[in-house]
């Protein structure tokens, strides 16, 4: 898929070190830079850093926060194309809901139907789980070998740990990896490093995996 990119973008380290930009090409280029970082700079760069993208309050920018439109709980990327600015009370209210279903939950909320409205969504997330889907679009969604993921691994990192335990329990649980791994135009790992992880220890060939085609990661 093509994510949203600004027409021009620049992203310095710490030490004033260029680690992201957009080339003539269009193509996002990273070196040795958080993904996600990334992500949420370029969201708040072409979306806004001071006003909620659902109420419209105007917020100071040091307490602006990131929303996923489609929650990371049913398979929503941090890419662009998934990224709101949001104040931290909408955030917090819209919680798992797509932001589609955060908006028809206000309005049940308006009518005064907002618990018939959460139980019917409760009921939905429940038929996602067992029919092993994603509350996101089926085209951002492909399927590749793991062993087609190139992914650089550090030896010395513990990974093994609460969210390596929470895919293991989410996979015995549903029988699904909880959410697609990211990876860039040429099956670089992006994103889910610890799903990769897992999917391996456990023989697991085939992974759900959203690639991004003007993203690239070079060395």
């Amino acid at each position: 898929m093509i994510i949203e990119l600004p027409r021009k973008f620049t992203f310095f380290n710490e030490t004033g070190e260029k680690v992201a930009y957009i080339n003539e090409q269009g193509i996002l280029i990273l070196k040795e830079v958080s993904f996600r970082k990334v992500m949420f700079e370029l969201a708040y760069e072409m979306k806004g850093r001071n006003r909620c993208c659902y109420c419209g309050k105007i917020i100071k920018e040091k307490q602006i926060t990131i929303d996923h439109m489609y929650p990371q709980d049913f398979g929503g990327p941090t890419i662009t194309n998934n990224l709101l600015p949001s104040c931290q009370e909408c955030n917090n209210e819209k919680g798992n809901m797509t932001t589609k279903q955060y908006k028809k939950y206000l309005l049940a909320k308006r009518q005064r139907r907002r618990k018939e409205y959460i139980e019917d969504l409760k009921q939905y997330l429940i038929y996602i789980r067992k029919w092993e889907l994603f509350e996101i679009p089926k085209e951002w969604i492909s399927k590749k070998e793991i062993t087609e993921i190139i992914a650089r691994i550090d030896l010395n990192d513990d990974y093994i740990g609460k969210n390596y335990k929470n895919a293991k329990n989410f996979y015995e649980k549903y029988g699904h990896i909880q959410k697609p791994v990211i990876v860039d135009r040429k099956g670089f790992l992006l994103d889910g490093f610890i799903t990769l992880m897992y999917a391996k220890n456990s023989k697991i060939k085939r992974l759900p995996v959203i690639v991004l085609e003007n993203v690239e990661v070079v060395t």
